[in-house]
């Protein structure tokens, strides 16, 4: 798979397509569930945050552009290409 830029995440993300990815040696997943959007750490299996309601599609983008990794927002690690290609997984 090629490497994705944030608008690329953002258009799957709007088209409701769940999305796995490591970066920095860690594994991550935005998910929906139960009509909700989720943000995990998946090497933990933490829950970082239940980010909107499963129609609220624009806010979902606006809230995992702006959440932050070590320091990046999530918008940054997808821009500058800092995920783990191998480990990109969109459901």
């Amino acid at each position: 798979m090629r490497k994705l830029s944030f608008a690329d995440l953002a258009d799957y993300l709007q088209h409701g397509r769940e999305i796995e990815f490591a970066y920095n040696g860690r594994q991550y997943s935005i998910t929906n569930h139960s009509g909700f959007w989720y943000l995990c750490d998946d090497t933990d299996h933490i829950l970082l945050d239940t980010l909107c309601r499963f129609e609220e599609k624009e806010r979902l983008v606006s809230r995992i552009a702006m959440f932050t990794i070590d320091g990046l927002t999530i918008q940054e690690i997808f821009n500058k290409k800092l995920y783990s290609e191998d480990s990109l997984d969109i459901l």
